[in-house]
C-alpha cells in the first residue's frame, strides 16, 4: 500500500544514472539526461525518489554501493536493480593483445548470479521491495565498431578473431546475463520487469541505442521506464 513515505530507489550502472552517448565536434561524450529513470518513474509513480546509478558499475561494484546505503532503506522502498552489463562485458584490450587464449566476462556468470541473490536478499531483509530489470539488448555490431575505434587494426583483428568471425557473439554473452536476472528473480519470487521486450518490439530497436551499441538513448530511456511504471503502477 503507498504511503507518503514510499521511496523509488535506483541501484544500477550507468543506464540508472542516466548516462547517453552524444556526438559533439566530430568526437563522442558520455553526458547526464536530463531526467533519469528512476525521475521519469517517480513523478509518473507519485513516489519521491533517489538514484545510485554508476557508471561502468558491476554487481560486486553494486553490492559496495549497496553497503554504503542500506540503512537508508525502510519498509515500503521500491528498489529497482539495473545490473549485467557491464559484468558481462570482456576486458577488449587484453584479448586483443593475446587472442588465442581463454577469457572470461568482467565478472564470470556465477559469481554475478550469487552476488546478485545477496544484494536481493539485504534489500528484502530490510522490508524493501527489490525489483530486478532484464537488460536492453546491445547492438554487437555497432559496439565492435566502437571498439575499433580505439585500436589499430591488428588488435581488431584480433579482437574478430576470437569473437570466431562474427559479432553476433558479444549479444549471445550479454543474453546469457539477461537470462540470469530472470532466473534469479524467479528463483527469488520477486518482481522482475522484461524491459527487454520493449525493445525488440520496436520496428527497429537500434533507434533506441546510442552509437556505442549498448547505451539507451533518451527514447530508449523513455521505453525503460515506462516498462517499469507499467509494472509498478499497481503495486505502489
Amino acid at each position: 500500500m503507498k504511503t507518503s513515505n514510499n521511496r523509488l530507489i535506483g541501484l544500477g550502472d550507468s543506464i540508472i544514472k542516466g548516462i547517453v552517448v552524444r556526438k559533439s565536434d566530430n568526437s563522442y561524450k558520455y553526458s547526464l539526461t536530463e531526467k533519469t529513470i528512476t525521475d521519469i518513474c517517480s513523478r509518473e509513480l507519485s513516489l519521491s525518489s533517489k538514484s545510485y546509478g554508476k557508471m561502468a558499475c558491476t554487481i560486486t561494484q553494486g553490492a559496495q554501493m549497496l553497503d554504503r546505503h542500506i540503512e537508508e532503506l525502510q519498509p515500503g522502498d521500491i528498489v529497482i536493480l539495473e545490473y549485467g552489463g557491464n559484468d558481462s562485458n570482456y576486458r577488449w584490450d587484453e584479448i586483443a593483445q593475446s587472442p588465442h587464449t581463454d577469457h572470461e566476462p568482467i565478472t564470470p556468470l556465477r559469481d554475478f548470479a550469487n552476488t546478485y541473490r545477496e544484494i536481493i536478499k539485504r534489500i528484502m531483509y530490510t522490508g524493501a521491495m527489490p525489483v530486478v530489470l532484464s537488460l536492453p539488448p546491445i547492438d554487437g555490431e555497432r559496439y565492435f565498431k566502437w571498439i575499433g575505434s580505439k585500436m589499430n587494426a591488428e588488435e581488431l583483428d584480433n579482437i574478430h578473431s576470437w569473437l570466431q568471425g562474427t559479432t553476433s557473439n558479444i549479444n549471445n554473452g550479454h543474453e546469457l546475463y539477461n537470462l540470469e536476472t530472470m532466473q534469479l528473480a524467479h528463483q527469488m519470487l520477486v518482481p522482475w520487469i522484461d524491459i527487454t521486450s520493449v525493445f525488440l518490439k520496436q520496428r527497429n530497436y537500434r533507434d533506441y541505442l546510442c552509437d556505442d551499441g549498448l547505451h539507451p538513448n533518451e527514447q530508449g530511456q523513455q521505453l525503460i521506464a515506462k516498462a517499469i511504471v507499467k509494472k509498478l503502477k499497481y503495486a505502489v
